[in-house]
Parts: C-alpha cells; structure tokens; sequence
C-alpha cells in the first residue's frame, strides 16, 4: 500500500469513486488499483444495496445500521432511491439503534440477518467477482432535467438499474 492508501479509513482503503465526464456525474464506485487480492477475492464482504434518501441506513435484524464513510460508499443523493456499496466487516462494527416500522419509507433496506447481507454479497461475486456500480448520468434537454441510470458489475447491461 502507498502512503495516500495508509492513511484511508474502512471501506476507502479499498474502494473509491472513479469520475468520469466534464461535469463529473458519471462515475465507477470501483476497487482501487492498491487493494490487495485477498480483499478482491473475499466473496461475501461487499455488497451493493438500494436504500432511500431519507434513512442513509440499512436494517438488519430490526436494527438500523446507518451508511457512513467508513462503511460505505454511496452514489448520488439526487434522487430518492440511492445506491451504496457496503463493507460489511465494518457495518458489523458499526454502532445500532433500534427500528421501527413506522419510520419506514417507500426504498427502506431490511434484511433478517447479516448471514442473508453476506449470502447476497456472495452472490454478487459469483456473477461478476468483486462488485462496482457504474452510475450514468442523462440530461434531457428539453426538460432540463438529469435522470440517473446504475449498472452494476453483476447485473446485464441490457438491463441496468433505472432510478430516476
């Protein structure tokens, strides 16, 4: 690892965000070049999440587990369904708060356990190795308006995830 790579905490010692574009709203959510193989062949810590906009938190076992920089490495806050890339080494360290439904929204994460996170993770890696999100960004021009397209690394191109 280079001095700049020491000094990264969590998830960034291993991930950043590669922009791409003049206006720098296209972007990879990807592995950095310094991350070690053992971490590119851990097949069941990463893992890409949908979550809304208004909880930046996942819940898991009706705990929520709130997405930090440490933890996680999210795409866009323009719109309300957001996208994140999550370490769940450092989520289970993360500190907890209890969850209820009724703060629940339409986008909100649950998951039973970490071993169904973990099981996700893992089969994420099996279709495409260690998982990045490509986020595009679409003007339409008439309506002056930016729409947002994910495609992540285990998913179909023909297919990507539109949250617009």
């Amino acid at each position: 690892m280079n001095n700049q790579t020491k000094t990264l905490q969590g998830i960034q010692r291993y991930y950043q965000r590669t922009k791409q574009g003049e206006y720098g709203n296209n972007y990879y959510i990807e592995p950095r070049e310094t991350c070690p193989l053992y971490i590119l062949n851990s097949d069941d810590r990463f893992v890409v999440i949908a979550f809304d906009k208004d909880d930046n938190y996942i819940v898991v076992n009706n705990k929520r587990y709130y997405l930090n920089k440490y933890n996680s490495i999210k795409a866009t806050d323009k719109i309300q369904q957001r996208v994140a890339i999550v370490d769940l080494d450092e989520l289970q360290k993360s500190k907890a708060y209890p969850y209820s439904d009724r703060f629940s929204h339409r986008y909100t994460s649950t998951f039973e356990s970490f071993d169904e996170l973990k099981r996700l993770a893992m089969s994420q890696y099996e279709r495409n190795g260690i998982p990045f999100v490509k986020q595009v960004a679409i003007y339409d021009e008439k309506t002056a308006t930016c729409s947002y397209v994910y495609e992540p690394s285990f998913g179909k191109v023909t297919d990507p995830i539109a949250a617009a």
